[in-house]
């Protein structure tokens, strides 16, 4: 359409143009930038005709432009000027036609007018509210559609628009190069002298870049970058495109070293975007699925929602269309014109969306393809030999990261497996009880291998298999339903994918080691790992199996030594009241003698007193060999304590040698074996003293937050050996045969009830301080 061929302008000494050729197309937007003094208005000037060139041609469809301002109005050129020149004070209307207004004789035809007007802006697909307004009330980017309406108020061959939107906002920019499209559509030649480069690249097809009046620069928008266009522009190497990109592979190097797996895509996506200047694209992770390999939607750039639903999931290979076949062939793929695939899925959904070419590239990693690329245009896709290349090096740079991803993926999984193994052997192989170990071995295993459940299986001594321990962390439904179909699988009922034993020989007869995995796949190297894992709890089973056979051995040694003990204190214990009984009752049998009534009522209450005291004394023994062995069992329960107290009191007898407390107070204890205890201080008390001495027992009142109570037995007589009031209070842990059993079962049982006692002795008397507690203790 506008052909401009050595177009030359001198001011002077000032060389304003030179030698400048400049073609533009029909329907197509050309870009003119350049730096300021760089000839863009000198070329514009020339182009309206309102300055004449010293050398050069311009043709419009092949006719000269001619020489007046006139003469380029008539052939089709209409300019926008930076200064819109614009009538303040009229309106919309009376802008547009001012100079050619429509009339019927001197009558204007104002409806006509201002129909047109409408049409125009409805055509432009902008509004400009309220056309019967001053321009005065109208804001920057309502003017500038006015002035456009205006210079195409004649549908021009040629529209030259000198920095539209260098005053207007962001959405009053938007509009006017809605407007600019428009008439692109159209069939109009645009000519955009511009300094947003960021708009010049959304709207121009070509681009000419000025610089000190020559044209440096005729480039195609879809073939380069923003860099490219500023190196022009100022006439620098810094920022050229291939410096440029060095640096963005630079930079998406150093972060994909440092990314984890899961970023390295959207990261390799947001550096192409800016070093294709693609801005639509997506990406496609290579997935294995029952049906076969399929290409997920992983993430895209600036595509409709409907449009990533489409592709959600697509076939790999032909079926898939060019996006599978460049993953099952491992190429790249471009499609110039989407819309001549007819049956390709990804072209079926793009082209719906104003989307006219594309190409897919795949990211290939050791393993084949990883992932696929796709990038979509709004105009005919074609990629240069360099931007091949470019694209070709994100590609190599986002699966080389992926593979390193995938390794240590590896490797962490391989240290996974080797923590839990040395977690099990920690746990099975510490100092703890094997048994109390098993499930916290078991919960390790599974953190390393990743299964869901594991348990061990043992045969007992009867030959029947059990299950010896099972890990924790699973809700009770998927643990029924694990554990029945290692139940099956031991048996041979059926196989199962899920379920790995593997089974060993033991001691005992067989075992196995089994882990449950719910959809879930396992690395080649569990098997591995679970058969050592199993030998490490067949050795902690015999471990296990001979710490129980050691320990009923301690305990059948404990029971003989319990033995010996009963037998020699049966002999020392039982030997006084035998005496006793035997010569009584001897001394009644004589025949020769006649005792009195007296004397014989007297004898059989010795008699039957030292009965009573050696049954005492043979329940004494039993429960002081249950104290030695660990056996000793409580009935626990509430306690009246006064009532124990007297209880015992009655029991010992000399009533009026025993002073007890009235005042009630309750403790959680065994009632026979606390009743033992009073009996046994206030018997001691009464036997080892003078007879004159007097017994007290009384309970100290707790206060309200106490935990325990205190009962005090206290004598006035000549205090207790050192040895034995030592033994009491735990300062002495051995205590002479000779002192009898009484001591020994007191300190025995405060102990078991979980309370302690304090004796303060002297040859005053004695004071023992048992304390016991108000209530059970808390778990």
């Amino acid at each position: 359409m506008l052909d401009v061929v050595g177009l030359s302008k001198r001011y002077g000494p000032i060389r304003a143009l030179d030698d400048v050729s400049v073609t533009v197309d029909a329907g197509e937007v050309v870009a003119l930038v350049g730096e300021n003094g760089a000839g863009k208005s000198t070329l514009v000037k020339c182009l309206a005709r309102d300055t004449m060139s010293d050398a050069g041609m311009i043709t419009l469809g092949g006719v000269d432009l001619g020489r007046t301002p006139r003469d380029a109005i008539q052939q089709g050129v209409s300019v926008v000027w930076q200064d819109l020149a614009l009538c303040e004070n009229l309106d919309v209307t009376a802008n547009l036609f001012l100079g050619r207004e429509l009339s019927r004789g001197v009558v204007l035809r104002q409806a006509a007018m201002h129909s047109r007007v409408e049409r125009i802006f409805d055509g432009l697909n902008v509004s400009v509210p309220g056309l019967d307004r001053p321009i005065e009330r109208l804001s920057g980017g309502q003017r500038q559609l006015v002035a456009i309406a205006r210079a195409t108020l004649d549908l021009p061959k040629l529209l030259i628009l000198d920095e539209p939107t260098a005053a207007l906002g962001i959405a009053e920019s938007r509009t006017v190069l809605t407007a600019i499209k428009v008439l692109q559509s159209r069939g109009v030649a645009i000519l955009l002298v511009s300094h947003q480069l960021d708009e010049v690249f959304e709207v121009a097809d070509r681009i000419v870049v000025l610089r000190h009046g020559g044209c440096v620069g005729d480039l195609r928008r879809a073939e380069i970058q923003v860099d490219d266009v500023v190196a022009l522009i100022t006439g620098t190497d810094v920022d050229t495109s291939a410096a440029q990109q060095i640096r963005r592979l630079h930079s998406l190097s150093e972060q994909l070293a440092e990314a984890d797996r899961s970023s390295v895509l959207p990261l390799t996506v947001s550096s192409l975007s800016g070093a294709l200047n693609v801005d639509r694209l997506a990406v496609f992770l290579t997935s294995e699925e029952p049906e076969g390999s399929v290409l997920r939607h992983e993430a895209s750039l600036l595509l409709p929602d409907e449009m990533e639903r489409k592709l959600a999931k697509i076939p790999f290979g032909p079926t898939g269309g060019f996006v599978g076949r460049a993953a099952a062939e491992a190429s790249l793929v471009v499609v110039p014109r989407l819309q001549e695939l007819a049956a390709d899925p990804v072209a079926s959904a793009a082209t719906p969306n104003g989307l006219i070419g594309g190409w897919a590239a795949p990211i290939v990693g050791q393993a084949g393809t990883l992932a696929v690329i796709v990038g979509f245009t709004d105009v005919v896709a074609h990629l240069q030999a360099d931007q091949v290349r470019l694209l070709g090096l994100f590609s190599t740079m986002a699966g080389v990261a992926i593979d390193r991803g995938q390794l240590v993926e590896t490797l962490r999984s391989h240290n996974l497996l080797l923590e839990g193994l040395q977690s099990v052997l920690l746990s099975l192989a510490g100092p703890d009880s094997v048994s109390l170990g098993m499930s916290s071995a078991l919960d390790a295993l599974c953190s390393g291998v990743e299964c869901d459940f594991a348990s061990l299986l043992a045969s007992t001594e009867s030959g029947a298999i059990e299950e010896k321990a099972t890990s924790s962390g699973l809700d009770k439904d998927l643990r029924v339903q694990a554990k029945d179909s290692i139940s099956q699988v031991f048996a041979g009922e059926r196989e199962d994918p899920n379920v790995e034993i593997i089974d060993f020989e033991w001691s005992q007869g067989s075992g196995a080691l089994a882990c449950f995995w719910q959809n879930r796949r396992r690395s080649g190297e569990v098997s591995q790992m679970l058969d050592g894992v199993a030998n490490t709890f067949r050795l902690a089973l015999e471990r296990d199996l001979k710490s129980k056979v050691e320990q009923e051995a301690i305990v059948l040694k404990k029971g003989r030594e319990a033995e010996r003990y009963l037998r020699r204190r049966l002999g020392h214990e039982l030997r006084t009241p035998l005496t006793a009984i035997r010569g009584f009752s001897s001394t009644m049998l004589q025949s020769d003698i006649e005792w009195p009534a007296e004397d014989k009522e007297r004898f059989l209450q010795v008699i039957d007193r030292e009965s009573a005291r050696m049954g005492r004394l043979v329940d004494q023994l039993f429960d002081d060999s249950a104290i030695e062995s660990g056996t000793l069992r409580l009935d626990f329960n509430y306690c009246d304590l006064a009532l124990l107290i007297n209880q015992a009191a009655s029991i010992v007898g000399s009533p009026d040698r025993i002073r007890t407390t009235t005042e009630s107070s309750t403790v959680w204890g065994d009632q026979d074996r606390l009743e033992q205890v009073f009996v046994n201080l206030v018997d001691n008390a009464l036997r080892h003293n003078a007879e004159d001495t007097i017994v007290t027992v009384s309970i100290d009142r707790p206060e309200p937050d106490d935990s325990s109570v205190v009962v005090v037995v206290s004598d006035d007589g000549s205090g207790l050996p050192e040895d034995v009031a030592g033994y009491l209070d735990g300062s002495i842990e051995e205590l002479s045969a000779k002192h009898g059993l009484g001591i020994r079962l007191v300190r025995g049982f405060v102990r078991a009830h979980g309370g302690c006692i304090r004796v303060a002795s002297n040859h005053h008397g004695t004071q023992i301080h048992i304390e016991l507690p108000i209530e059970p203790e808390t778990k």
